[in-house]
């Protein structure tokens, strides 16, 4: 923000001050209207409205993420209030109508309230969220930079910061270097809600209650689709949401109200992602000889020994406009995704509130609910070229239907035997089961023999409907064995199969019982203390399995023998010991074919046995809240428990609790506010090795020695912590470019990540998984301070900050991993200026400031350059407040 617009902004209002400061009139007029009577109603109005003027530097997609005010006129505040002065009004005895943030800000907000007394309340609202994202190292591919010229210092890739006996690793690096200047899941959508509810008869012993809610978000987003080099597609949300409700409470006793709630909820989803090359040519960058444009994906790192992406070499002609694509590189000409989901979720709860005994209360409730979500037409089509299976174009499309029933109950009592002993006991149960199913249907289809083209110059090798069955199709395409003639498909032994069509059957549910006991007694009116005890019982059941019910496996390839049923027999159809398993059937056209819908096929891995997980929770709490003198109150409580088992590896088996507050009032015009929460968990055994706490510290102090000042500040510090072991797969071997010396190593681990061979029972990281001790750390230091003052008696002045500043380190495997969240500093310092002009009318100037600064490892040795997250921005409003 330039020095000038501030002290305009700030001349105006000290001049307004200045000019005023004479007009004793204006001194004794109140800043607030007690508003007009007219009729029977008491009517009063307020509106804010002015300008903000923003200016921002560094990082705007930052900035409106976290952030998103702009310039412009806005309408700050606007409300009526209309009040019935002896409730006797016609239509109303109460009106209140607010609203905020018109005329171009994030969030939009009205609200409506009207009730009369003894017949209705009906309450409205409505809220418009603009909710931007572009958090750029939010799914980053930390893609590398470009190696080093050979024979300088540090020739070849850098894996890590060079050092005398290890100058560069080659091997991590790409040619060209493609940094991701965004988030590659960006979205900038916009959420609509409105909110109507009506309460009938509210002060009768029968009541009626009616509501109705519609929910709206829709925009742009961007999808990324695992294949290949991972792409990134621009695409389009819309979700809506209509729900319903209807309930009843009745007084069917003194002091007892039973209710019965009926809720109706539509969800509706459809989304769709779509790229195409004459629809949208400048998200390729790179096109074939042809002409044709070629998205080469999001993922460079072309001289990664493991797996080059998109390939070694991606640029065939770099002086063409644009580049000219090497045709054997993962690519991908269009893609395409389309879906609609469609959930319906009726629900029913019953509640009872009591307190009939003079001694006893008492609240239950018991709910039903069934929410059944389908998905007819789910559609994807990509066009492209995956090397790895040499799939140039696939479909994959197929319902999917589940639903999820659940049905929960509650109860809680409290009895005061005397006076100064209470029990209370709450109990709880919750049943939920989420069956599910995916009936698939997937082609691929692989680039045709005999065209001299390569990869994505390939024509794709498409079968002529001659006949209505599987054999005829292939046969009139590529009839005889060795099947490499003209048109036939170029398989490779890891393509997978030619036509898919499976079912996976998934199911996830939780039974879960517990009752928390507790006594309370109070040893004096300054003493009281509470003994308790928690018991949990919890049973997880899970299942999942994918049958094959027709996956074909066509013939067709360079290479293709006998020996290996010219390439058929390969994936699920694999020759075991020079034969084909007892699910594959060899077809008369030379294609194998696994399964059937007769004859269902399970998947390599498949489990049919429902596994079923016990949990046993128990837990101990203590209690105490002392006064030792009038003016500080003290609260504490403990909680220690313990679990028999753990459902994941993250799942703790013990856990503490500890909590502490304090509120101390010197003074009738001073409190100080001070609390202490720690909670420590773990499941210190080995292979699990899991530690975990969050800690907090807090006090806040709030002043007001007189009606014109008022000061509060506070600090916050929170610490977080957690360890587990973890095993994964890190082993790359090297062709080293430079030259020598050259005693480089053939493999590498994380740079700082001790390692040792995975111990973990059921790690899928194959034979050479390394096992480590992860860890995460972060710090967080928040302080705040505001103090308002009326300088003068016209003139109110309020001035604040704001800031975390957190530090933070975890355990990476990735050496590009710039420190991001884990390391910044965020604040918001504050200021404002109100002057009271003339009976109800007021002018404001205020100032926020937002200042976001990443700290620690922003740009780690061997990165792309990514463009800084950092940004600055004030915002000034200059408004005018009128009350009548």
């Amino acid at each position: 923000m330039s020095n000038r617009r501030v002290v305009v902004g700030l001349g105006l209002g000290l001049f307004a001050a200045a000019f005023l400061g004479p007009m004793s009139r204006a001194q004794d007029e109140p800043s607030e209207s007690k508003g007009t009577n007219q009729g029977n109603y008491n009517i009063q109005q307020s509106v804010e409205f002015g300008y903000r003027l923003n200016e921002v530097k560094g990082n705007q997609d930052t900035y409106n993420t976290f952030v998103n005010l702009g310039s412009g006129l806005r309408l700050f505040d606007y409300t009526l209030n209309m009040r019935s002065i002896n409730h006797q009004g016609i239509l109303f005895d109460d009106l209140n109508f607010s609203n905020f943030g018109y005329g171009g800000d994030p969030n939009d907000v009205s609200r409506l309230r009207i009730d009369k007394n003894k017949w209705y309340d009906f309450q409205l609202m409505f809220r418009r969220d603009k909710n931007f994202w572009d958090y750029n190292l939010w799914a980053n591919p930390l893609n590398p930079a470009s190696p080093n010229p050979v024979g300088s210092a540090t020739s070849g890739c850098i894996l890590s910061p060079p050092t005398a006996a290890h100058p560069g690793l080659p091997g991590y690096c790409s040619t060209p270097s493609m940094p991701q200047a965004n988030s590659l899941h960006a979205l900038d959508q916009t959420r609509r809600m409105q909110d109507y509810d009506l309460t009938i008869l509210p002060q009768s012993r029968v009541r009626f209650r009616l509501g109705f809610s519609h929910y709206r978000d829709e925009g742009g987003a961007f999808f990324t689709t695992d294949s290949g080099g991972m792409p990134d597609f621009p695409g389009n949300n819309s979700y809506s949401t209509n729900a319903y409700h209807a309930g009843v409470d009745v007084r069917i006793l003194p002091r007892t109200i039973f209710s019965y709630d009926q809720f109706l909820n539509y969800f509706k989803q459809d989304n769709s992602y779509l790229e195409s090359p004459t629809a949208t040519p400048g998200l390729y960058g790179y096109q074939l000889a042809n002409g044709t444009p070629v998205d080469f994906g999001v993922v460079w790192s072309t001289q990664t020994p493991a797996e080059a992406l998109p390939c070694a070499a991606p640029i065939a002609v770099a002086t063409t406009t644009p580049p000219t694509a090497n045709p054997s590189c993962n690519g991908f000409l269009s893609y395409s995704q389309v879906y609609s989901t469609r959930n319906y979720m009726p629900t029913e709860q019953a509640r009872v509130q009591s307190n009939y005994f003079q001694k006893f209360e008492m609240t239950a409730s018991a709910g039903y609910s069934r929410s059944d979500n389908f998905v007819p037409n789910f559609n994807e089509v990509l066009d492209g070229l995956v090397t790895r299976s040499a799939t140039r174009e696939s479909t994959t499309g197929g319902p999917a239907d589940t639903s999820r029933v659940s049905v929960n109950a509650d109860w809680s009592g409290v009895y005061a035997v005397t006076d100064k002993l209470r029990i209370e006991d709450f109990y709880r149960y919750d049943n939920w089961r989420i069956p599910g199913m995916w009936a698939t249907f997937e082609t691929n289809l692989f680039g045709a023999a005999g065209s001299g083209q390569l990869g994505l110059a390939q024509p794709l090798s498409v079968f002529n409907q001659v006949s209505s069955s599987t054999a005829g199709l292939f046969a009139a395409l590529c009839p005889v064995a060795p099947y490499n003639q003209v048109n036939c498909p170029l398989h490779t032994t890891s393509s997978g199969a030619d036509v898919t069509n499976e079912i996976t059957s998934q199911f996830l549910g939780q039974s879960l019982q517990s009752n928390t006991f507790q006594v309370q007694y109070d040893f004096t009116r300054r003493i009281s203390a509470r003994v308790g005890y928690l018991f949990l019982d919890r049973n997880i059941s899970q299942f999942s399995a994918t049958w094959d019910t027709g996956e074909t496996y066509f013939p067709g390839g360079t290479g293709a023998t006998a020996a290996n049923d010219y390439f058929a027999a390969r994936g699920d159809c694999a020759l075991v010991a020079a034969a084909l398993p007892s699910s594959c059937i060899k077809n008369a056209d030379g294609s194998i074919t696994e399964g059937s819908p007769t004859n269902l096929a399970a998947e390599a891995g498949n489990d049919t046995t429902r596994a079923i997980t016990t949990i046993h929770e128990q837990a101990g709490t203590f209690g105490i809240t002392a006064r030792p003198i009038d003016q500080l109150t003290l609260n504490g409580d403990v909680e220690l428990g313990y679990n028999d088992a753990s459902f994941t590896r993250v799942d703790p088996r013990q856990m503490q609790s500890y909590k502490v507050h304090a509120t101390y009032k010197p003074k009738m015009w001073a409190v100080i506010d001070a609390a202490v929460e720690i909670h420590e968990n773990r499941d210190d055994v080995i292979t699990v090795s899991n530690l975990e706490h969050d800690r907090s510290y807090s006090f806040n102090t709030t002043l007001m020695p007189s009606s014109s000042l008022s000061v509060s500040f506070g600090y916050n510090y929170w610490d977080v912590y957690n360890q587990a072991d973890i095993c994964f797969n890190y082993s790359i071997t090297y062709t080293n470019p430079a030259p020598p010396p050259s005693t480089l190593p053939v493999s590498v681990t994380p740079p700082g990540v001790a390692t040792t061979a995975c111990t973990i029972t059921g790690a899928s990281v194959g034979a050479a998984g390394l096992e480590t001790l992860s860890t995460y750390s972060s710090t967080d230091h928040f302080a705040h301070a505001e103090v308002t003052w009326n300088l003068f008696k016209r003139i109110t002045t309020s001035l604040g900050y704001s800031g975390s500043f957190v530090r933070g380190s975890s355990t990476s495997l990735n050496p590009l991993n710039p420190s991001g969240t884990l390391d910044y500093n965020y604040m918001l310092p504050f200021g404002s200026v109100k002057v009271d002009i003339y009976r109800g009318l007021s002018y404001k100037m205020g100032w926020n400031y937002y200042g976001f600064n990443q700290e620690g490892n922003t740009t780690p040795f061997g990165l792309a350059p990514i463009p800084s997250e950092d940004f600055n921005g004030s915002n000034l409003t200059f408004s005018f407040r009128y009350a009548f």
